[in-house]
């Protein structure tokens, strides 16, 4: 899935952002807040499985435990049942990933992500958080026979503040639709690729003379 994503992403806005900052910079920042990520993604996965944290050693560590507290405490008592936690989903012969959770979410099935960021989101920019969630709902209704049709956002930023973004019924469908045109369109990208390699590549010398 994190392929599919990456190669059918519009990548202009990221790579203006880069251009702006610097390329070791942009590099900087994408790996700090990668890691921040990571521990306040341990937060909640240990807090699920009634596991002990380990004690925080750096300031990235502690900023990540703070944003994972933030978000526990602020939206789950929105959540009515956990069916699982860091879920490996597959669509057969499609694409495989894994969400932060299943569950029930403000009295629906929900497949929920939860995301960390360095600055307030705006709707229209997260279009690919959407694209996730629906990839994750139609591989888990193939899988197990759901049929869930609300998708959740859950997001902490460094400053402190949350946000919560959502998508359901028609919009869902939508971005479902969306996710697997980006599918189709990844597999003939291979497919075509795969294709110019063949023809481009230089035939051998056999060494046998046709004189």
């Amino acid at each position: 899935m994190t392929n599919i994503l990456s190669s059918t992403k519009d990548r202009k806005e990221l790579d203006a952002w880069a251009a702006r900052v610097g390329p070791e910079n942009a590099e900087r920042i994408k790996n700090e807040a990668a890691t921040v990520g990571t521990h306040m993604h341990n937060v909640i996965e240990r807090m699920l499985a009634h596991r002990d944290l380990p004690r925080a050693t750096n300031l990235t560590m502690t900023k990540g435990y703070e944003m994972g507290y933030k978000l526990v405490n602020t939206f789950f008592p929105n959540v009515q049942e956990v069916w699982g936690s860091e879920v490996a989903l597959y669509y057969p012969e499609k694409y495989a990933g894994t969400t932060d959770m299943v569950g029930v979410y403000r009295d629906k099935p929900a497949i929920i992500d939860f995301k960390q960021s360095t600055k307030p989101k705006r709707r229209e920019w997260i279009d690919d958080y959407f694209h996730q969630l629906a990839a994750y709902a139609l591989a888990h209704d193939m899988v197990h026979g759901t049929d869930i049709d609300y998708g959740v956002v859950l997001m902490v930023v460094q400053d402190g503040s949350t946000m919560e973004f959502s998508t359901a019924g028609r919009e869902f469908q939508q971005y479902k639709q969306a996710w697997m045109k980006r599918v189709e369109q990844f597999y003939e990208s291979i497919t075509t690729s795969a294709s110019v390699s063949i023809q481009t590549r230089a035939p051998q010398d056999s060494g046998l003379s046709l004189e």
